[in-house]
């Protein structure tokens, strides 16, 4: 059966099913071909291709051994795991329905009584923290013999960001201890907070945000493969909505078709927005036409009744305005406004003092720009 996301179905599987990574993929492709297997970092935003591209790397680079030496590990996953889930025995797992029981599952089993048998040897008699969970779960598979003839094994850890600063100087023992026997492919949206430690042993590869143009193609030829009509408007909003994401574009399209003969721009729109986008855009609009007192009460209603976090708002602040069709100094400016109050929010005890600020300071901005024009 075909995966009923049509992001899982038209995932990159080869080298050649990539879009507008033309210079990560082409280092990845000279790696694999010349079984270079060294320890890397892919960085960039969601939705550019980094988990694909490091499975299809590992199954060059590992061939008949992939199946046995390669692990994908996504670190939130296995954070999210309680002690008192992971206890529980094989034996009492493979009792469940498949359904019910999942590979992760039966990796922290085993998991958990090697964290276990640490904490014994240490003389400690407490359960294992998750902080514990996560050092061992990646130790385990870095530490074990490979079965194989090929000595070598991948382990990729997803949204690896998560690491707190602990975690990384574990992480550096363990690759410094097992670097003979595993490789390792961290995925981070970014490499800010990451240890020099960790980076000095890593190959960086990036990837950027896809393009408009090379977003709108891709949307194009999976409309045309599922029959689906796409008027040229909705596949620029769709390009516009998604800001590089190809997951998120291709999810917006197969939501948009449900139930309709022609996906056209109002379609797309009326998917793609969520609540906070939208307020957000009337409080930002509000601001710019000079009514600074609705965009401000607009502002207090997201915040106060509607529970959204001050950081969100200003994220989606950000987002809007680099939609709107500022000429780009201006939007620089708007730019570097937007992030000295986000660091001033992470220094002050009333956000919405700085919000409200920010919302002031894109008006007298955005007035200045149509005088000058």
């Amino acid at each position: 059966m075909e995966p009923l996301l049509w992001c899982i179905k038209y995932r990159p599987k080869t080298w050649d099913d990539f879009v507008g990574q033309d210079a990560a993929i082409e280092q990845l492709k000279n790696l694999a071909h010349s079984h270079t297997l060294t320890n890397m970092i892919f960085y960039g935003p969601t939705g550019t291709g980094k988990t694909a591209a490091a499975e299809i790397f590992a199954r060059e680079v590992l061939g008949s051994d992939y199946s046995s030496n390669y692990k994908l590990l996504n670190v939130r996953d296995v954070w999210d795991v309680p002690a008192t889930k992971a206890k529980r025995k094989m034996s009492d797992l493979a009792k469940l329905d498949r359904g019910a029981r999942t590979d992760l599952d039966e990796y922290m089993s085993v998991v958990y009584r090697e964290a276990k048998a640490a904490q014994k040897a240490r003389g400690r008699r407490r359960e294992p923290t998750r902080t514990q969970l996560v050092q061992e779960s990646i130790k385990f598979f870095a530490s074990t013999v490979s079965v194989s003839e090929n000595p070598v094994k991948v382990l990729v850890l997803d949204e690896a960001d998560a690491l707190t600063h602990s975690m990384q100087q574990a992480l550096r023992r363990t690759m410094e201890q097992y670097s003979d026997v595993c490789r390792f492919i961290l995925i981070t949206p970014s490499l800010s907070g990451w240890s020099p430690a960790i980076l000095s042993r890593c190959h960086l590869i990036r990837f950027p945000n896809i393009s408009e143009p090379d977003t709108e193609n891709l949307i194009r030829k999976i409309a045309e493969r599922e029959g689906v009509r796409a008027t040229p408007e909705a596949v620029f909003a769709i390009s516009r909505e998604s800001l590089g994401d190809l997951r998120r574009a291709i999810n917006l399209l197969q939501v948009s078709a449900v139930g309709s003969d022609i996906v056209d721009e109002d379609t797309i729109y009326e998917n793609s927005e969520l609540d906070l986008t939208t307020r957000t855009r009337e409080a930002v609009s509000k601001s710019i036409a000079g009514d600074f007192v609705a965009a401000r009460k607009e502002l207090r209603q997201l915040l106060t009744l509607e529970g959204y976090t001050p950081e969100e708002v200003c994220l989606e602040i950000e987002r809007d305005l680099l939609k709107r069709p500022f000429a780009p100094p201006l939007l620089n400016r708007m730019m570097t406004r937007v992030a000295e109050i986000d660091y001033r929010m992470t220094q002050s005890k009333n956000k919405f003092m700085q919000l409200t600020a920010l919302l002031a300071s894109i008006r007298a901005m955005a007035a200045e720009g149509t005088e000058q024009t």
